[in-house]
Protein backbone atom coordinates (compact mmCIF):
# COMPACT_ATOMS: atom_id res chain seq x y z
CA UNK A 1 0.00 0.00 0.00
CA UNK A 2 1.68 2.74 -1.17
CA UNK A 3 1.11 6.45 0.62
CA UNK A 4 -0.40 9.55 -1.82
CA UNK A 5 0.69 12.90 -1.39
CA UNK A 6 -1.07 16.20 -2.03
CA UNK A 7 0.16 19.11 -2.09
CA UNK A 8 -1.63 22.09 -1.41
CA UNK A 9 -1.07 25.99 -1.40
CA UNK A 10 -1.11 27.11 2.13
CA UNK A 11 -1.63 31.08 0.43
CA UNK A 12 -4.67 29.63 -0.86
CA UNK A 13 -6.57 27.20 1.40
CA UNK A 14 -6.32 27.32 5.11
CA UNK A 15 -5.72 24.92 7.50
CA UNK A 16 -9.62 24.28 8.38
CA UNK A 17 -10.69 23.85 5.09
CA UNK A 18 -7.70 21.41 4.37
CA UNK A 19 -8.89 19.73 7.27
CA UNK A 20 -12.28 19.18 6.59
CA UNK A 21 -11.58 17.91 3.05
CA UNK A 22 -9.00 15.53 4.45
CA UNK A 23 -11.46 14.32 6.99
CA UNK A 24 -13.75 12.75 4.10
CA UNK A 25 -11.01 9.94 3.03
CA UNK A 26 -10.79 8.69 7.04
CA UNK A 27 -12.73 5.78 6.19
CA UNK A 28 -10.58 4.25 3.08
CA UNK A 29 -7.54 5.99 4.35
CA UNK A 30 -5.36 7.08 6.91
CA UNK A 31 -4.83 10.50 6.94
CA UNK A 32 -1.46 12.35 8.26
CA UNK A 33 -1.42 16.41 7.09
CA UNK A 34 2.21 18.46 7.50
CA UNK A 35 1.64 21.93 7.36
CA UNK A 36 4.76 24.52 6.59
CA UNK A 37 4.37 28.33 5.86
CA UNK A 38 3.99 27.29 2.27
CA UNK A 39 2.02 24.76 2.14
CA UNK A 40 0.20 21.83 3.21
CA UNK A 41 1.10 18.20 2.19
CA UNK A 42 -2.32 15.56 2.64
CA UNK A 43 -0.88 11.78 3.04
CA UNK A 44 -3.34 9.77 2.50
CA UNK A 45 -2.11 5.65 3.35
CA UNK A 46 -5.01 3.42 2.04
CA UNK A 47 -6.65 1.16 4.77
CA UNK A 48 -7.17 -1.86 2.15
CA UNK A 49 -4.79 -3.09 -0.12
CA UNK A 50 -7.96 -2.95 -2.89
CA UNK A 51 -9.65 -0.37 -4.42
CA UNK A 52 -8.86 2.13 -6.97
CA UNK A 53 -6.55 4.80 -6.23
CA UNK A 54 -5.73 6.64 -9.11
CA UNK A 55 -7.72 9.81 -8.98
CA UNK A 56 -7.71 9.90 -5.10
CA UNK A 57 -5.49 12.78 -5.48
CA UNK A 58 -7.87 14.65 -8.35
CA UNK A 59 -10.84 13.97 -5.48
CA UNK A 60 -9.09 15.32 -2.80
CA UNK A 61 -8.17 18.74 -4.58
CA UNK A 62 -12.46 18.77 -5.91
CA UNK A 63 -12.95 18.49 -2.43
CA UNK A 64 -10.96 21.12 -1.07
CA UNK A 65 -12.36 23.52 -3.41
CA UNK A 66 -15.50 22.23 -1.91
CA UNK A 67 -15.26 23.12 1.46
CA UNK A 68 -13.94 26.64 0.33
CA UNK A 69 -17.12 27.03 -1.79
CA UNK A 70 -18.96 26.34 1.32
CA UNK A 71 -17.04 28.23 4.06
CA UNK A 72 -17.56 31.04 1.66
CA UNK A 73 -21.43 30.60 1.24
CA UNK A 74 -21.74 29.89 5.07
CA UNK A 75 -20.11 33.49 5.39
CA UNK A 76 -22.01 34.94 3.03
CA UNK A 77 -25.32 33.74 4.03
CA UNK A 78 -24.95 33.29 7.95
CA UNK A 79 -26.81 36.46 8.87
CA UNK A 80 -30.52 34.72 7.40
CA UNK A 81 -29.00 32.04 8.78
CA UNK A 82 -29.32 33.32 12.19
CA UNK A 83 -32.54 34.95 11.27
CA UNK A 84 -34.26 31.76 10.34
CA UNK A 85 -32.78 29.60 13.20
CA UNK A 86 -34.20 32.65 15.36
CA UNK A 87 -37.89 32.51 13.47
CA UNK A 88 -37.84 28.67 14.15
CA UNK A 89 -37.16 28.85 17.54
CA UNK A 90 -39.98 31.11 18.03
CA UNK A 91 -42.23 29.67 16.03
CA UNK A 92 -41.35 26.52 18.08
CA UNK A 93 -42.14 28.03 21.73
CA UNK A 94 -45.45 27.34 23.38
CA UNK A 95 -48.00 30.03 23.17
CA UNK A 96 -48.27 32.74 25.84
CA UNK A 97 -51.42 33.35 27.50
CA UNK A 98 -52.50 34.75 30.62
CA UNK A 99 -49.77 36.87 30.94
CA UNK A 100 -49.52 38.98 33.90
CA UNK A 101 -51.65 36.68 35.93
Amino acid sequence: MSTIEVRLDAGVFPADIVTKAAHRYTDAYFVEIKSSPADFIVQLTPKHAEGDTSQIAEHLRNDVLDEQLRALVRSETQDIHAVLIEAALRQALPPQSGQGR
